[in-house]
């Protein structure tokens, strides 16, 4: 993906578009259908339905954190995740698990703490981490796991 572009996903047909990014203010249309495209300023709740489409068929770069409401530190880093995804809409997809609603998810990532973390990219998962970083700790891992 070129540095100066963002991917972003029509509600309407599900397209993936791939914008400049000195064209966001110009309110951006789908390619497909025209509709207005919607920048995405906080993390999507994932369910095991649609994670497949949401993460694995993503053609970019999607950080999942895997979390529960009774955990502390999970409550303790949401805003800094929360931070992330309104930062680098477009280039970096931040989606989050509820493990208590979705344990197959949990399963099929082994996840045994929370806060855990993954990166992938175009589908490959590319690091792991668990536990609650703080926000340079966060972005540092995620730019290291992501260089090519």
């Amino acid at each position: 993906m070129a540095g100066n572009d963002v991917l972003l996903r029509c509600n309407k047909c599900e397209t993936v578009n791939r914008v400049p990014v000195d064209k966001l203010k110009d309110n951006p249309k789908c390619g497909k259908c025209k509709a207005s495209l919607e920048i995405p300023v906080r993390p999507i709740d994932v369910t095991a339905a649609i994670f497949d489409h949401e993460v694995l068929a993503w053609p970019g770069v999607v950080l999942v954190e895997f979390w529960a409401q009774w955990c502390g530190h999970c409550r303790m880093i949401a805003p800094v995740v929360d931070g992330l995804a309104r930062e680098k809409a477009g280039l970096l997809k931040v989606v989050k698990v509820n493990v208590d609603n979705e344990p197959s998810l949990g399963a099929r990532f082994s996840v045994t703490a929370t806060p855990m973390f993954f990166i992938f990219r175009n589908g490959t998962k590319l690091s792991e981490m668990t536990g609650a970083l703080s926000k340079q700790h966060l972005e540092a891992w995620i730019d290291s796991s992501t260089i090519v």
